[in-house]
C-alpha cells in the first residue's frame, strides 16, 4: 500500500517542483530554439537518440545560433549553447558555481561511487572559534581535495615513466596482429579496431596506474574484459522515451538512496549492476593487495596507485579519502582511461584510412623522427621527440575536435548569474542581446561536439576532418583560450578539465607510432558505412549493425 502511493507522491513533487521552479526563476523563453517534443522528454530523444550523434547539435546551431532553448524531461527548459564566451564563462570564469548538473552526479555515483565524477562541494568543516564550533563551507571542495590528492599522478615527472609501459604494451598488440596478418596467409587481414584497442588500453591503464596487469591483450577471458565489453551501447544506445525519463528521475533522488536505483529490474540497470559488481569486486581486491604491499615495506612512488594508498592511509583530513572514495577512483580512472583513449584512437585510424596520403606523411615523418634519435644514440623515442611531430598531433588534434569522445556537457547555475555571449544572440521577438541572466537551478546543456564545429573558430570547412588546420598557423580568431590543448573543449575546460589529458595524449602518440610503422590501414572489403553513435560516448558503429562498438580495418603488414 506504502508502494503504491510513493511512487505518485513522488511523480507529483517532481511536476510540483519543476512548475514553482518554473514561475519564479528568470525565464529564457525569449531565446529561440527547436520546436519542444513530449512533455515527458522534450528535445532529449533528439539529443540522446539520433541517427549520429550531435547531428541535432550541428543542426540547432546553423539554424538559431549558438545560445538557444530546449525542453528537458518533465517541461524543463534547458539553455543549450555552444557559444564561446559563454562555455568560458560557464567553466573556466564562474567553475564551481556551475557544478554538474543533479542527473550527472547521481549517474557518477550509480555507476562508479564517490570518486571524483562524482564529488562536488561544499565541504564542511568545523572550525574551533572561542570555544565554540562553527561551521564554515567551502564551495567545490570536495572536488578540490580529490584534484589536490590526483594532480601529483599526472605530472610530467610522473609521465615520463609511463612512456616505456606505454610501448612495451602497443608491442604486445602489435605482435598479435601481425600473427592475425600471417594467420591469414597474406599481407593483409581485416580486424576489429575499438575492441583490440580497448584491451590495449586496459592493460596500459593497468600497468602505468595501478602497478596491475588484467592480461586484456592476451584474450584472457577474464571477468573486467567481458564486463567492460560494448558496456556504454549495452547501457545507453538507443535509450527508449521512458528510459530517458526515468534517467531523468535520478536526479530528483537523493545522493543517499541513489543506489537504491540498481535493484530496479530494468534491462539497463541489470547490465549496469553487473558491471558495478565486478568493476567493484577488482577494484576492491587491487586496492587491498597494494596496501598490504606498502605495508609490508614497498616504497610508495608518484604513480596513481601509490597516491591512492597514501591519501588513505593519511591522518589528515585535507589529504584523506576514504577506502570507498579510493575505489571509486580507481573505477573511475579503469573506464576514463582505457574507453576514452580506445574510442579517441580508433576514429584517429579511420579517418587515416581514408585519408592515405596524409597517413603516409605521418609515417615519413616517425620515420624521420627515428633516424634523427638514432644519430643522438637514443635506442628508444622521447617525449621530447613525440612532441616534435607535428603532423601526428595534427591527427590527435584533428580527431579530438571532429569525434569528440563526449558532445555534450551538463551543469546547473548554483546562483542567479548573468552568462555573457560571444556574439550577439537574436531573441524571438528580434531583440539582439549579448548576455543571458539565469537564476539558480537554471539547467545548461554545453555542446562541445557543436563548438567544434564553429566556423568562426576553426573555418568555413570546420565541417571536415583536415589535420592540415593544425599545421597552418592559428588565426586570431581561434586563440579561445578555451580547453587543455589547441582551444579544444573534448577535455572539458576549467577547474573540472579531464585530469588525465595529459597521460591521454601520451599513451596516444606512443600507440599511434607503434601501429603506423608497422601497418598500413586501409577500407575493409566493401567499405562499410561507419556511424558515430550516442551512446554516452561516441563510439564507431557499423551501419546496419547497430548496438555494438566496431570498425572493421583491413591492416596490412609493412615489416
Amino acid at each position: 500500500m506504502i508502494l503504491s502511493f510513493g511512487l505518485p507522491l513522488f511523480l507529483f513533487s517532481v511536476l510540483l517542483r519543476a512548475i514553482i521552479r518554473r514561475y519564479l526563476s528568470r525565464s529564457i523563453s525569449h531565446l529561440p530554439g527547436p520546436a519542444p517534443g513530449p512533455w515527458l522528454v522534450g528535445n532529449l530523444p533528439e539529443l540522446l537518440r539520433p541517427d549520429n550523434a550531435a547531428e541535432a547539435e550541428f543542426a540547432w546551431t546553423k539554424k538559431y545560433g549558438t545560445a538557444m532553448k530546449i525542453k528537458g524531461a518533465f517541461g524543463v527548459d534547458v539553455l543549450f549553447t555552444a557559444d564561446l564566451k559563454a562555455i568560458q564563462y560557464i567553466l573556466n570564469t564562474a567553475g564551481y558555481n556551475f557544478p554538474r548538473n543533479p542527473q550527472s552526479i547521481a549517474t557518477a555515483k550509480l555507476v562508479l561511487g564517490p570518486g571524483m565524477l562524482f564529488a562536488q562541494g561544499p565541504l564542511l568543516l568545523l572550525a574551533v572559534c572561542s570555544n565554540r564550533l562553527i561551521p564554515i563551507v567551502y564551495v567545490g571542495a570536495q572536488h578540490a581535495r580529490h584534484r589536490k590528492i590526483m594532480n601529483p599522478a599526472f605530472s610530467y615527472s610522473s609521465l615520463r615513466l609511463f612512456l616505456p609501459i606505454f610501448h612495451n604494451t602497443s608491442e604486445k598488440t602489435v605482435a598479435k596482429w601481425k600473427d592475425a596478418v600471417a594467420q591469414s596467409g597474406g599481407l593483409s587481414t581485416v580486424i576489429d579496431i575499438p575492441s583490440w584497442l580497448a584491451r590495449t588500453t586496459l592493460d596500459a591503464i593497468g600497468r602505468a596506474a595501478f602497478d596491475h596487469d588484467f592480461g586484456a591483450i592476451d584474450e584472457h577471458e577474464d571477468e573486467l574484459s567481458i564486463v567492460y565489453k560494448n558496456i556504454f551501447a549495452d547501457s545507453f544506445f538507443k535509450r527508449s522515451d521512458f528510459a530517458i525519463a526515468f534517467e531523468a528521475l535520478w536526479g530528483y533522488i537523493p545522493l543517499w538512496a541513489v543506489p537504491a536505483i540498481r535493484l530496479l529490474p530494468t534491462k539497463q540497470l541489470r547490465r549496469l549492476r553487473r558491471y558495478t559488481k565486478v568493476t567493484h569486486r577488482i577494484a576492491k581486491g587491487i586496492v587491498q593487495a597494494q596496501t598490504e604491499s606498502y605495508s609490508s615495506g614497498k616504497e610508495c612512488g608518484k604513480d596513481v596507485m601509490s597516491i591512492l594508498i597514501r591519501a588513505n592511509l593519511s591522518e589528515d583530513p585535507k589529504s584523506k579519502l576514504s577506502r570507498t572514495e579510493v575505489i571509486a577512483q580507481l573505477k573511475t580512472l579503469m573506464i576514463a582511461g582505457q574507453e576514452t583513449t580506445a574510442s579517441t584512437l580508433s576514429w584517429a585510424f579511420y579517418e587515416l584510412s581514408r585519408h592515405p596520403g596524409f597517413q603516409s606523411r605521418v609515417r615519413e615523418e616517425i620515420k624521420t623522427t627515428r633516424a634523427q634519435a638514432a644519430q643522438r644514440g637514443n635506442g628508444e623515442l622521447t617525449i621530447a621527440d613525440l612532441d616534435s611531430m607535428q603532423c601526428l598531433h595534427s591527427v590527435i588534434k584533428e580527431t579530438l575536435r571532429y569525434h569528440p569522445i563526449t558532445t555534450l556537457l551538463s551543469r546547473v547555475a548554483g546562483r542567479e548569474d548573468i552568462i555573457p555571449l560571444s556574439a550577439p544572440q537574436t531573441t524571438k521577438t528580434g531583440e539582439a542581446v549579448t548576455s543571458i541572466p539565469v537564476s539558480k537551478g537554471q539547467r545548461v546543456s554545453i555542446s562541445i561536439g557543436a563548438y567544434n564545429r564553429l566556423p568562426s573558430v576553426w573555418g568555413d570547412d570546420a565541417d571536415v576532418w583536415r589535420p592540415e588546420r593544425f599545421l597552418e598557423g592559428v588565426h586570431a580568431e581561434q586563440q579561445t583560450g578555451l580547453g587543455m590543448i589547441a582551444n579544444l573543449a573534448t577535455f572539458s575546460s576549467g577547474i573540472r578539465n579531464c585530469i588525465g589529458w595529459r597521460f591521454a595524449l601520451l599513451e596516444m602518440q606512443t600507440m599511434l607510432i607503434e601501429f603506423l610503422e608497422n601497418f598500413e590501414f586501409s577500407p575493409a572489403p566493401g567499405n562499410p558505412e561507419i556511424i558515430r553513435s550516442a551512446a554516452m560516448v561516441m563510439n564507431p558503429m557499423v551501419k546496419g549493425q547497430p548496438g555494438r562498438a566496431q570498425l572493421p580495418l583491413t591492416i596490412t603488414a609493412l615489416r
